[in-house]
């Protein structure tokens, strides 16, 4: 059986959660920023698992945790390249949802009664330039944080040498 590279993984790994944003969003009608996220994080948790363990597995000897780190980043670097990149289409083929955001947040200082109509009308225009910017940061830092965290947590775990029975 042919070997897949942590990179391969990463690619599959990102059209899983691709996939299964895709059905979220347009075939479940789910918000793309609701409870749903939790499925696309813990289909990402998954698979950097799949790829740590996987590592583990197929080496004849214990590698050390930077070898283990180096398997875990070359996964999480590309789905984080493709998350963004795919949240960069997404939010640009889905304007409403930016629409949607900049209405509640009209609403909601309309409410304070602070504003008038025409410094709302100022932050909705602020907000639809810098909607897809900050949407790609925490795009960005999610993956980031995430992959990071699980692939020094199981790189820690899995690096320890065995217990040598007495």
């Amino acid at each position: 059986m042919r070997q897949i590279n942590a990179t391969k993984k990463g690619l599959l790994i990102s059209l899983a959660i691709i996939v299964v944003s895709l059905l979220l969003f347009y075939v479940f009608h789910l918000p793309e920023n609701g409870k749903s996220q939790y499925v696309i994080l813990v289909t990402f948790i998954i698979g950097m698992l799949w790829t740590m363990v996987d590592f583990h597995i197929k080496q004849k000897i214990t590698p050390r945790f930077k070898d283990y780190f180096s398997e875990g980043f070359k996964a999480f670097i590309v789905v984080t390249l493709l998350m963004v990149l795919y949240a960069f289409i997404f939010y640009r083929l889905n304007p409403q949802i930016m629409e949607k955001g900049i209405e509640e947040n009209n609403i909601l200082i309309a409410k304070q009664g602070s504003r008038t109509p025409a410094e709302i009308i100022e932050n909705a225009n602020k907000l639809r330039t810098i909607f897809i910017p900050m949407m790609l940061f925490i795009t960005t830092m999610k993956f980031l944080i995430l992959g990071t965290l699980i692939t020094v947590v199981s790189a820690g775990f899995m690096s320890q040498k065995p217990i040598a029975a007495k």
